[in-house]
């Protein structure tokens, strides 16, 4: 793709006229074409109801579509793939259908998000299960963390949960090492795409991941509230449904009459998938197809290289994201001298219109960088930064 067609894009975003929108990786800014596609859903609705036969056959077949949408961002097939929530619902759901049995272990990295370990802390506490971190760095080259994660597994590990993407660190991961290693002591390897998926390219099959979640909120810059779970056909049989309505069934009546769904990812699907969010993540997901998986990926790169250059040249700012191509990708990260990340990111919005967030754990600020974004919202950024680091920054 050309630099017509992220103008293109940028164009169909309103708040891009006011704001240097950099948060995507939390939640991205409408656009206008989305918002268009979800009011027609709800203009049929609206004309027609909601349980006519044309209203319910459209959201069926809208939701099929959306299955093929979502399995080819993943490299999966449809059959493969469950419509969920979002991408907690997706790992807890993976967690929560597991066999776990006093005594074994959970790896995870030290630099995940909350939704993640929260459902891992819970799985652990409810199993006996002890919870265990792998520390990574921003630098780390992939070698030392393949290397730190085969030094903890053993025999007692019943699975891996990790994001491909670190929120706090903006480096991808080596899935695909880590989960060859997983797999040779037998553990599941459970991956939060919660940062992947309309950013980086994805192929559940090449990784050899056994549970792939995301969203298609945040990079696909779809609706919140909808999402996708991958479940590989080996692993079906390991991970059970947790939280069932009327969709696990195959068969059933009210006189005692029960067969479940075989193992197939619909199994984890509830009935519930409200129509109009599909429409919106239809219009989101084809929009991001259409510019192609390599081409977001090669420009959202070339973006946090020329945050880098600019934030570099700072007194008093530290680069806070991978510095290595293996590992850099559209999130950017940095640390302020003697600014709270936490004050920095409402001060930029309050007095510069940069849209951005803390990472607390860390004291950093993050920059998401999508192909909608230009150089002079880097400007703005650094320049906001730079008056924050001269003058200092009040409440307001």
């Amino acid at each position: 793709m050309t630099a017509e067609r992220w103008a293109e894009l940028r164009a169909d975003i309103p708040a891009l006229e006011r704001y240097a929108y950099l948060n995507t990786g939390f939640a991205p800014p409408p656009s206008r074409a989305m918002t268009a596609a979800m009011q027609a859903r709800m203009d049929l609705e609206l004309e027609h109801g909601s349980t006519t036969r044309l209203a319910m056959d459209e959201a069926q077949a809208r939701k099929e579509h959306l299955r093929e949408l979502f399995a080819r961002v993943l490299g999966a097939e449809p059959g493969e793939v469950a419509i969920t929530s979002s991408t907690g619902v997706g790992v807890s759901t993976a967690l929560a259908g597991l066999n776990l049995t006093s005594g074994d272990r959970i790896l995870t990295t030290s630099v995940e998000h909350g939704s993640g370990v929260v459902p891992l802390y819970h799985a652990g506490a409810m199993s006996e299960v002890s919870v265990e971190f792998v520390r990574v760095a921003p630098d780390d080259s992939h070698g030392a963390i393949v290397e730190r994660f085969t030094s903890m597994l053993d025999d007692r590990t019943c699975a891996v949960m990790l994001s491909e993407i670190s929120y706090a660190t903006g480096q991808l991961l080596p899935v695909r090492a880590i989960t060859e290693a997983a797999h040779r002591v037998g553990a599941v390897v459970i991956i939060d795409g919660a940062q992947t998926a309309g950013h980086v390219p994805i192929d559940v099959h090449e990784l050899g991941v056994d549970a792939y979640a995301v969203p298609a909120q945040k990079w696909l810059c779809g609706p919140r509230g909808i999402g996708a779970l991958y479940v590989s056909p080996e692993a079906l049989t390991q991970i059970a449904p947790s939280i069932v309505d009327v969709t696990l069934a195959e068969e059933w009546d009210l006189e005692g009459t029960f067969a479940p769904k075989g193992d197939v990812p619909g199994k984890f699907e509830l009935a519930a998938v409200p129509p109009v969010l599909v429409a919106g993540a239809i219009q989101a997901t084809e929009a991001y197809l259409e510019s192609g998986a390599e081409a977001v990926f090669d420009r959202v790169r070339e973006l946090n290289r020329a945050a880098e250059a600019r934030f570099a040249g700072i007194a008093g700012v530290t680069l806070e994201s991978p510095r290595n191509e293996e590992s850099r990708t559209g999130l950017f990260c940095f640390g302020a001298e003697g600014l709270d990340a936490s004050e920095l990111g409402p001060w930029l919005q309050r007095e510069h219109d940069v849209v951005c967030r803390a990472v607390t754990e860390r004291n950093v600020t993050r920059l998401s960088l999508h192909v909608f974004n230009t150089e002079d919202d880097i400007e703005r950024a650094a320049v906001g930064v730079e008056a924050a680091l001269r003058d200092g920054i009040t409440s307001g």
